[in-house]
């Protein structure tokens, strides 16, 4: 079959991300194709990482759907190029809705959205990866009929896979591994990558549906100054005061500073907050349900905590 790049979509460091359609039957859906210069070793890498990501969760709803990958001449490029060919979600990603919407998305809608990337989250981390960059850029949105939307994520060009140091041995050469703003203090600090780091992002992108605006605040030249980064990591991050009582617990679930008291995302998907009946129940009883909910679930995550432990 022969597919034809009609338009860019988009650009990164990686290379660049087209629009393609097959000539031969035109009724075939569009498919996103991300490529990056043979030449460039840092950036083939990366793709070819993402694109054996993508094979091994093939089947998750709510993570991307690799197609297949090929070579090819690109003249955005410039040169040969290593093709990735996804699936197309023609909604943009997160970030886009969120600027849509004015900064602030209902909160029913956002329990849906984050009950979505949960999902994906469990699959990914079933699976022995962790995606390392969870943000509302990496996050694309498909529109269904119905008029509501369903997400998936994207972008695995950074995740950690099975196998790999849990902490990078050149630490302050890769101290970065994916976007600070969205990173707990154990991987801001030591380098650490678990799958708690994907919980703490997942937290920060909750915030920003309900606000427009980052969980946490720049402190300084972070990436510089010592004591600007230790203010950075002590800093607690927001949690807006209109959520409901649940939604709040909820935040704090992912925010734990300790990641070993920090929910994993199974953990999270049964929280009360995000059970379809209990959607922004009224502040009187919501608090109620949480601490009767809660103390059923303490012998359970202490259990957690100890097999964490050994």
């Amino acid at each position: 079959m022969q597919w034809v790049k009609v338009r860019v979509l988009g650009k990164g460091s990686y290379g660049v991300v087209t629009l393609a359609v097959n000539l031969e039957d035109p009724s075939l859906p569009s498919i996103a194709v991300k490529s990056s210069r043979l030449e460039d070793s840092h950036s083939l890498e990366s793709l070819k990482k993402e694109k054996r990501i993508l094979d091994r969760l093939y089947g998750s709803p709510h993570t991307l759907a690799f197609l297949a990958d090929t070579t090819s001449f690109d003249d955005q490029l410039g040169g040969w190029a290593y093709d990735l060919f996804l699936e197309y979600v023609p909604g943009g990603s997160l970030s886009d809705l969120i600027k849509k919407r004015g900064g602030r998305l209902p909160e029913r809608e956002v329990q849906d959205y984050t009950r979505m990337i949960l999902k994906g989250l469990c699959g990914v981390h079933e699976k022995g990866y962790v995606h390392c960059d969870l943000k509302p850029d990496n996050i694309l949105v498909l529109p269904l009929r119905d008029g509501t939307n369903y997400l998936k994520i994207a972008d695995f060009g950074l995740a950690k896979e099975p196998g790999e140091e849990k902490q990078y041995r050149d630490y302050f050469r890769f101290r970065f591994r994916g976007t600070p703003l969205y990173m707990p203090p154990e991987s801001f600090l030591f380098g650490e990558i678990e799958s708690g780091l994907d919980i703490w992002s997942l937290g920060c992108v909750v915030v920003e549906m309900f606000t427009g605006n980052h969980a946490m605040k720049w402190v300084g030249d972070v990436y510089r100054n010592l004591e600007s980064g230790c203010a950075f990591v002590m800093q607690q991050p927001y949690i807006p005061e209109y959520m409901s009582d649940l939604g709040k617990d909820f935040l704090t679930r992912c925010f734990a500073r300790n990641p070993r008291e920090r929910w994993t995302a199974k953990m999270l998907l049964n929280h009360p907050y995000l059970l379809p009946e209990m959607a922004v129940i009224s502040a009187t009883n919501s608090m109620q349900v949480r601490q009767g909910w809660c103390s059923l679930f303490a012998d359970g995550h202490k259990q957690q905590q100890q097999q964490l432990l050994v």
